[in-house]
């Protein structure tokens, strides 16, 4: 019997994420951010918590004065790179606005369902919240926004809301 021949494993998250990263080279005074490094990572005030038991902002971070948006992207389900922002925003941590573009890796329309229908609920939740306790205003000082893509597609929604972000 022959050993299986090795297959390259893809990164869907990493070819979407460069695809990405590489719309948003067009917008002027943009920096780019990625990975665990610490440049990328932010704590809670109080929680005592440094260095990489910090959170990661986001796959990818684009910062701008007025503006941070992050990208998560998922292909596997689950809602803690949502909920991580929750106490941040809560705790006036923020000088500017922040958007959350989230993205789930899915092969069928049924894919993570339930985390994506849970991830609408904890935004709706979060919005609530942050308006009524501290006063945060969805659009001027937060937004989210949950998007489904395929192995391979091109993500033109999202770069559109990307280039929007910066350029309003």
């Amino acid at each position: 019997m022959e050993p299986p021949s090795a297959v390259a494993r893809i990164s869907h998250e990493q070819l979407v994420l460069a695809k990405l990263r590489s719309a948003a080279e067009s917008l002027p005074h943009v920096n780019v951010f990625s990975g665990q490094k610490l440049t990328n990572r932010f704590g809670i005030e109080g929680w005592e918590i440094r260095g990489h038991q910090t959170f990661q902002y986001g796959d990818l971070r684009f910062e701008a004065e007025g503006t941070t948006l992050v990208v998560e992207a998922e292909s596997a389900g689950g809602v803690s790179n949502l909920v991580k922002y929750w106490p941040l925003l809560a705790s006036h941590a923020r000088p500017h606005r922040l958007v959350i573009v989230h993205l789930f890796q899915i092969g069928s329309d049924g894919d993570y369902i339930a985390h994506r229908h849970l991830w609408t609920f904890l935004v709706d939740q979060m919005h609530s919240d942050l308006d009524s306790r501290i006063g945060l205003r969805w659009s001027s000082d937060w937004e989210a926004h949950r998007f489904t893509y395929r192995p391979g597609e091109d993500l033109p929604e999202v770069v559109d809301l990307i280039r929007s972000r910066f350029t309003e």
